[in-house]
């Protein structure tokens, strides 16, 4: 079962909101976020495949169906409560295949710079070669070389404007990756390997959030055209941030996430 930590809010609640990190990252990305969102709901966090404290088996293929049936397994103890399943970038991938895919019933869904795959198929397999080429980069340089590249990303030039001490802590939590793992996950589902989910965007019923950094104009393109189709719901393009809205801006990040459980439990 994937590594997952349950935080109980002591507010009378029955909603919980589940985060699903990014790339490179695991649940630690969240640490800050967690009493905050207690205010609203209960919290939950997990590991996703090659990452942070998961254990998932190397003979299995870490593909989206994969991730889908061992996030049953976790969620399947949540059936009790409102689930609001929330994604950042490769979490927010999984996220959105699962609302499609999985078994637990979801009442809402947060995306966070995230896409809904790619639609071309010559650059579909474009994106293959280039996870397939970042994950020979863990296997022949390691971790620290792989990080070196990964931070000059033009993705992540904003997070170049953070504290000293928070760019410090967010190198630290790459570094301490393990380097094996997260080729893996690249080869087994990364951005290329993601089916193409645009034609399925319609059929999202639930209340969706679909977040954005003013900076990361691809994903802006993305997040607008996506609110396009998923019929409930809204597109919110946060000023001052690039990609990593959760960590640029943890607090307006919180305020727009508690507002987004708030409303819905309200219509619940």
């Amino acid at each position: 079962m994937l590594n997952h930590h349950f935080y109980k809010s002591s507010h009378h609640t029955s909603q919980v909101i589940v985060l699903l990190h990014g790339f490179i990252s695991d649940s630690r990305t969240y640490d800050k976020h967690i009493q905050h969102l207690l205010i609203q709901s209960h919290v939950l966090t997990i590991d996703l495949p090659g990452h942070g404290q998961d254990t998932s088996s190397h003979n299995e293929v870490w593909h989206f169906d994969f991730i889908t049936k061992a996030l049953d397994k976790v969620l399947s103890n949540y059936h009790d409560y409102q689930i609001y399943l929330c994604g950042y970038s490769m979490g927010g991938r999984v996220a959105l295949y699962y609302a499609l895919n999985g078994q637990s019933l979801l009442s809402g869904l947060i995306l966070e710079s995230t896409t809904a795959g790619i639609e071309d198929e010559v650059v579909k397999q474009e994106r293959i070669q280039v996870d397939r080429a970042r994950a020979n980069v863990l296997d022949i340089a390691g971790i620290e070389m792989f990080v070196n590249d990964w931070e000059q990303l033009p993705l992540f030039m904003s997070q170049q404007q953070l504290a000293k001490e928070l760019q410090q802590q967010i190198r630290q939590q790459r570094l301490s990756q393990n380097a094996t793992n997260l080729a893996k996950a690249l080869r087994d589902y990364g951005t290329g390997q993601m089916p193409n989910l645009w034609p399925l965007l319609p059929s999202i019923t639930i209340p969706t959030l679909i977040l954005a950094g003013e900076y990361d104009e691809k994903f802006v393109s993305i997040a607008q055209k996506m609110s396009n189709l998923i019929p409930k719901s809204k597109c919110n393009i946060i000023s001052g941030v690039g990609h990593t809205i959760h960590v640029e801006d943890r607090a307006e990040f919180d305020t727009i996430i508690l507002g987004f459980l708030k409303e819905e439990q309200n219509d619940y």
